[in-house]
């Protein structure tokens, strides 16, 4: 059994039940988007996001059929802003294969995604928490704010670290959050500070998770999860194995950066190797680590309000996201 199945394995007839209504949930009868989503279920991902929520209702009481909608609407959710980023990225590649928009033209990918929201509303109805949707609702505008940010800081690797967490919160760590928030809310039987701190958590492992996605554009494992080396760069994304680096290099080679993250020309590729060496030599990587390690032991720290095997499986899914090696 991988380590994956391992984490999961507390609410594994749970989770069969959830897979069933997300592939039913791209039912269409038109031709075209049943071939875009044939490619969106074929490449599910770890499905992280559901699992964590599943392992929380759980954890906090029992799996309602509230806990079953919200992950399904928020994995949904997800799933459309990783094909609008594409978009908006020019993205060729997404888990080892051609991304969305690169396989069926930009308007086909926007338009599947905007189908894909218009399932979203129609799903929330069977939510009917309003802390829940409340949170959902927040959840849409800090995706948007993040990648806005991001964008904002395109080219510019001289921003604090504290900026870049803020980036990151807002795009990535979010979505762990709410769906931790949203578990322990969905059992019906967890208190406020129960719910607040498992919230917390998930937005640690969030944090964690995406340090660790940004570790990989500067290593050579990058390629196993069909992502190549230095593509962050080679798109002018700004992030902390950089940050570090930036930080700690030579004037001369700070103008250099400069120079090649200001033009308006894309980066040959040996641009791109320089920056990775440089991230490299001054140990951007190993510093990013250290900073995620903070994170990881903050989190675990919040977990202390539940018990069981779902928070074992908890504590080994922040352990997982943190060393896996894709």
């Amino acid at each position: 059994m991988d380590k994956l199945s391992q984490i999961k394995e507390p609410v594994k007839a749970e989770f069969a039940r959830y897979e069933k209504m997300y592939d039913e949930s791209f039912a269409t009868t038109n031709p075209l988007l049943k071939q875009v989503y044939s490619r969106v279920t074929e490449r599910k991902g770890k499905q992280l996001r559901p699992i964590m929520l599943l392992l929380a209702a759980k954890a906090c009481g029992e799996v309602t059929e509230v806990s079953y909608y919200s992950a399904l609407v928020l994995e949904l959710l997800h799933n459309t802003t990783l094909i609008h980023d594409d978009v908006v990225d020019e993205a060729k590649i997404r888990r080892g294969q051609p991304s969305i928009n690169k396989e069926f033209g930009n308007k086909v990918a926007v338009l599947a995604g905007d189908y894909l929201l218009a399932q979203i509303f129609w799903l929330t109805n069977s939510i009917g928490n309003k802390k829940i949707l409340k949170a959902v609702s927040e959840l849409g505008k800090e995706l948007s704010d993040g990648e806005i940010l991001q964008l904002m800081h395109t080219g510019d690797p001289d921003f604090a670290v504290q900026r870049y967490v803020e980036v990151i919160t807002k795009k990535t760590a979010v979505l762990f959050s709410t769906c931790m928030y949203a578990g322990a809310v969905s059992s019906g039987k967890a208190d406020d500070n129960t719910c607040e701190s498992l919230r917390s958590f998930g937005n640690d492992l969030g944090i964690c998770f995406q340090m660790k996605d940004d570790i990989f554009d500067y290593s050579y494992a990058s390629e196993q999860i069909g992502k190549p080396v230095g593509n962050d760069i080679r798109e002018k994304k700004i992030t902390l194995p950089l940050i570090y680096a930036y930080a700690a290099a030579s004037q001369d080679e700070k103008v250099k950066m400069d120079a090649m993250l200001k033009s308006e020309d894309n980066m040959s590729e040996e641009q791109v190797r320089w920056a990775v060496d440089l991230v490299r030599r001054y140990n951007g990587v190993e510093k990013t680590e250290e900073k995620m390690k903070e994170y990881q032991a903050t989190a675990l720290k919040k977990l202390d309000v539940i018990k069981g095997e779902c928070r074992d499986s908890l504590v080994e899914m922040l352990r997982y996201v943190a060393e896996r090696d894709k």
